[in-house]
């Protein structure tokens, strides 16, 4: 017969004793310090926890906002002084092909796939709660999330899709960029607007568009041309949107809807990074520079921050840090270009997410989470794969406010949470 525990509380009103049971455990905190309440007390505000997150209205972008620093706002922390602190919450295999980053709301995890379909995965058990599939279209850029509601783009067309608590998700058609057109951007918001970029890759013609989500047939653009590249992030900062346009940077007013090209004297392509940061917007170069500008500017001179290295695959910050990822490790930088750490490695080290207290960088198919209050503290975990001979390699990692998930090109996803609890008798 399973045993029953009872807890009792010394601040309830007194209520008699139950009789002696054999099969009870009785635990009294009269004795008990705080530590210990708050110990026998951890299913309770586990499940306190997820309530919250189920009456919470969530946003979530790529690269984790609209400034695409790739940081996140999480409380999750590296559990320090014991041996192994992370625990694996569930790993589901999707079988499909994904080449964009994972997005939340309060009851799901997003997934939008190569072949057209859109995932809908339980944050909390990892059952796939639903799929729906969009015939002839093909998700390769990330959507957002925005108050709950997923936006999620194709290359052609956008689609809205909301959880009313009916039997099935409600999805529909909210734009479709016509025969010419692809849309060419990672999908951005400014306040109740959807804000992406159209390209015709032959004609090198292209768009900023504005769609409203609460009216989606009220669609503002800004039309323009490109030589040789349009990039695919669009980084917003206060009501202006940065776009990476051959070697000049399009500055669009999201207010007054009226947008500049102002050309910079730096070597860039439609590779290089593009983020915002404390009043700041920083830009990777060919050469694997970071340079910057102070917003707003009037000149659009972007300085040399000092940092450099033989390459950068990733980046992001936040605060007054930055962080970058090469091939033979990261690198942690003040803005100012003084190097406070360097983690080398053998292999390529990608950052994934970045928080205040933790941050996720992958080895292909190794994900591992540093702990940047003491940087010689480290856990790794191998995603492993279903299929034998499947090489695995990750796509995206991002941070929830409970848990870090983690997304592999084959469809592999695994949520990782700091609440493991080693008691030592």
């Amino acid at each position: 017969m399973p045993e029953r525990i009872i807890i009792e509380f010394d601040d309830e009103e007194e209520k008699p004793r139950p009789a002696p049971d054999e099969n009870r455990i009785i635990i009294d905190f009269e004795n008990k310090t705080e530590e210990d309440k708050k110990v026998l007390n951890v299913e309770k505000i586990e499940e306190s926890n997820e309530e919250k997150i189920r009456r919470s209205k969530i946003s979530s972008f790529y690269k984790g906002n609209t400034s695409l620093s790739n940081s996140f706002d999480t409380a999750i922390k590296f559990p320090e002084g014991i041996e192994q602190g992370f625990r694996k919450k569930f790993s589901v295999s999707l079988k499909d092909e994904f080449f964009n980053s994972l997005l939340e709301n309060n009851k799901y995890i997003f997934a939008s796939s190569k072949s057209g379909n859109i995932f809908l995965i339980d944050r909390f058990s990892g059952r796939v709660k639903d799929k729906i599939f969009f015939e002839k279209e093909s998700f390769e850029k990330t959507g957002l999330v925005c108050n709950n509601i997923l936006f999620a783009n194709s290359l052609k067309k956008i689609f809205r899709l909301e959880d009313n608590g009916e039997e099935k998700i409600k999805h529909e058609e909210i734009y479709d960029s016509g025969n010419d057109f692809f849309i060419w951007s990672n999908l951005n918001l400014y306040r109740e607007n959807i804000v992406f970029m159209d390209f015709d890759p032959y004609k090198k013609k292209a768009a900023i568009k504005m769609i409203d989500i609460n009216d989606p047939k009220q669609i503002s653009k800004f039309d323009f041309e490109a030589g040789d590249f349009v990039s695919d992030r669009i980084c917003i900062a206060g009501k202006t949107a940065f776009v990476i346009v051959d070697n000049s940077v399009l500055v669009y007013d999201l207010e007054k809807k009226e947008g500049a090209f102002h050309e910079i004297d730096l070597r860039i392509d439609e590779n290089s990074f593009i983020f915002y940061l404390n009043n700041r917007i920083y830009i990777t170069t060919q050469y694997n520079e970071l340079y910057y500008l102070d917003v707003p500017s009037s000149g659009y001179r972007f300085k040399n921050t000092g940092i450099k290295n033989n390459y950068i695959n990733s980046i992001g910050g936040f605060d007054d840090n930055i962080f970058a990822g090469t091939p033979d490790g990261w690198r942690f930088y003040k803005s100012s270009g003084l190097q406070v750490y360097s983690f080398d490695d053998e292999h390529e080290n990608r950052i994934e997410c970045i928080s205040k207290n933790v941050l996720v960088v992958s080895q292909k198919n190794k994900i591992v989470f540093c702990n940047l209050n003491r940087f010689q503290e480290a856990e790794g975990y191998v995603i492993a794969s279903n299929e034998k001979n499947e090489s695995v390699e990750i796509v995206s990692a991002v941070f929830s406010s409970d848990a870090i998930f983690v997304l592999t090109r084959k469809g592999n996803i695994e949520a990782f949470a700091n609440d493991k609890m080693n008691i030592h008798l």
